[in-house]
């Protein structure tokens, strides 16, 4: 009945598939190959066996099928990861969750008894019979790599419920993915192989295997080559004793996947891959697994943390460039802004021949005319008035003008000196970064952190939530606010320097406030002082006071007494300075 069912299907299959067609070479980290071997296993394990759970886990892109038989838990996985994709049989005592997400069930399938096993049209693709009090279904597993996904069928093969698909139409029968246009390993011959080196124009003789030839990579057909002793061949010197050597050596591999008795894994520099069997054509050492799916779930779990790892190497140094790209732009506009500053000195030197001209102004005048006593030349300059000010004021406008400017000028300098500062910085840890990576995410672990997130945040949902929020003093430098209890700790004992400044409300509850240095030897103005001050009181209990009064030290001189409560610390060496509260400026 089984054998009957399976070949019914199958044939139902290559029917559907022989009108579709896909690229013909894709680089998979599973092949038909192993999805023969994984039957096989199935068959000898699976069949009789129980179903007492599904577990779906959208997070991680797995799901798994727990199954009972005599004594021994098994799990059928199914991993669509980006990173690390494949379909497996092992104990389930291997199944290893990284996320804290609760499982979710899946199809309704507890109780169910395991009946009949079959991979359908010699693809990626495995139908698994599941029989239950209520009738006869199956779950289809497409091992298709990131596109991996699996349906419940019921007995004619309609769709009743996919994993990842949400548009189909229940009932309707399913249609498979496009199979591969080539040879069969199973059937190959001499003239086969022959016809696909006379369509080629490749020069490799493994480069027509790999492409030719269903369920072959670039690895396993170097592999045929040199066992059938091709190397070194090229497509126009392959005669037929040759196709012959090397259509037995394609058969005795597809043996050697169907009596798999192990698996053994290989990290190479291009790839991780995993095969029944020794490579010859490998200098590595390979690391071997009791069975092919233990070595399939390990590859999947290497593939993950190396692409991983590779993700946070990549995610950090782009925060790095975005950063300076972003300190260099600001750079740019306070030089700009500097040259095209308004001459004060203009001001100053108007407001002062307003002076001795005094006598002659009068309320209602809009302009005055007056001997410039400050050109060589002694030439006459016309000067605008306010014609609704008296005298006085009007003289007083433009030494007002004239303190604005000259104030406007030293902050922009300020800003182009503390600018210059976090551009060296951030460059600094660039050039680490680029030389040592491991190294300088330990030395500059809070200055990434506040970039990109923590080392091992991967994606968005992953990102570290950070305890403080960040705020810009009118002259650039980064103001930390704390959030509130335990984010108060880490902020000031997580993400300050030992020299940078910690501000708090004298005796009352609020933020801890830190004020970020460019680098060590910087030392803040007193307009600097004042501004973070005049932040710290307005993230406390007492905003709506006119004055507070504010305590602040170098971060060196916090303390966190034992067992102290959330947010609770001791100064030393503290300076108070009175402020009124005042918002902090938008990042």
């Amino acid at each position: 009945m089984t054998e009957q069912w399976a070949t019914r299907e199958e044939q139902v299959y290559l029917s559907l598939v022989a009108k579709c067609r896909v690229p013909p070479y894709i680089r998979r980290m599973q092949t038909s190959l192993h999805i023969m071997a994984l039957v096989e296993s199935l068959e000898s394990e699976a069949i009789g066996a129980r179903i007492t759970a599904t577990e779906f886990y959208k997070k991680e892109r797995a799901v798994y099928i727990i199954l009972k038989k005599d004594k021994a838990r098994l799990a059928l996985g199914l991993r669509y990861h980006p990173a690390g994709a494949g379909l497996f049989l092992v104990p389930a005592s291997k199944i290893r969750v990284e996320t804290k997400e609760k499982p979710r069930s899946i199809f309704s399938l507890e109780e169910g008894c395991i009946t009949a096993v079959a991979q359908l049209g010699f693809d990626r693709i495995i139908s698994v019979t599941v029989e239950k009090t209520d009738g006869r279904s199956h779950l289809l597993f497409e091992a298709l790599g990131p596109n991996g996904n699996l349906w419940h069928l019921n007995d004619s093969f309609g769709m009743l419920a996919s994993l990842r698909r949400k548009s189909f139409t229940i009932g309707e029968r399913y249609q498979p993915p496009p199979l591969p246009d080539k040879l069969d390993p199973r059937e190959v011959t001499a003239g086969s192989i022959g016809s696909a080196m006379n369509d080629q124009t490749l020069q490799s003789v493994s480069a027509v295997l790999a492409k030719t030839v269903h369920g072959f990579g670039r690895t396993l057909a170097r592999e045929v080559v040199a066992r059938a002793d091709c190397d070194g061949l090229s497509v126009d010197a392959c005669d037929e004793a040759a196709c012959m050597r090397l259509a037995q050596q394609i058969k005795e591999t597809v043996g050697q996947f169907r009596g798999a008795s192990g698996g053994q894994l290989y990290d190479h520099p291009d790839g991780v891959e995993v095969y029944p069997f020794r490579l010859k054509t490998s200098a590595q050492t390979a690391t071997k697994f009791k069975t092919l799916s233990l070595a399939t779930l390990a590859m999947c779990d290497l593939k993950r943390s190396g692409r991983e790892e590779a993700d946070d190497e990549k995610r950090l140094l782009g925060a790095v460039d975005r950063q300076l790209k972003k300190l260099t732009r600001r750079l740019a506009k306070v030089e700009e802004d500097l040259k095209t500053a308004v001459d004060f000195e203009r001001y100053k030197r108007t407001g002062e021949l307003l002076q001795i001209n005094f006598d002659r102004l009068r309320t209602g005048l809009d302009n005055i005319t007056v001997d410039d006593v400050f050109d060589d030349k002694g030439e006459t300059i016309s000067i605008k008035l306010d014609p609704a000010l008296a005298p006085r004021q009007n003289v007083e406008a433009y030494f007002k003008k004239f303190r604005k400017g000259r104030d406007g000028e030293q902050l922009l300098k300020r800003r182009l000196e503390i600018t210059k500062g976090e551009i060296s910085a951030i460059t600094e840890i660039q050039a680490a970064l680029h030389s040592n990576f491991e190294s300088a995410l330990k030395r500059y672990e809070q200055e990434l952190t506040a970039l990109g997130g923590r080392p091992g945040g991967g994606q968005a949902e992953q990102t570290v939530r950070l305890p403080y929020r960040e705020y810009l003093l009118t002259t650039g430098l980064r103001l930390l606010v704390g959030r509130d209890g335990a984010d108060n700790d880490r902020t000031t004992f997580d993400h300050a320097r030992p020299y940078e400044l910690w501000f708090h409300a004298q005796q009352c509850p609020g933020s801890h406030v830190v004020l970020k240095f460019p680098n060590k030897s910087f030392v803040p103005s007193k307009a600097e002082v004042e501004e973070a001050a005049a932040v710290a009181a307005y993230h406390s209990k007492a905003r709506n006071d006119s004055l507070v009064p504010i305590v602040y030290t170098e971060r060196r001189y916090v303390r966190k007494p034992r067992k102290a409560k959330p947010g609770l610390v001791t100064l030393q060496r503290e300076k108070s300075i009175m402020v009124a509260p005042r918002p902090p400026l938008t990042k």
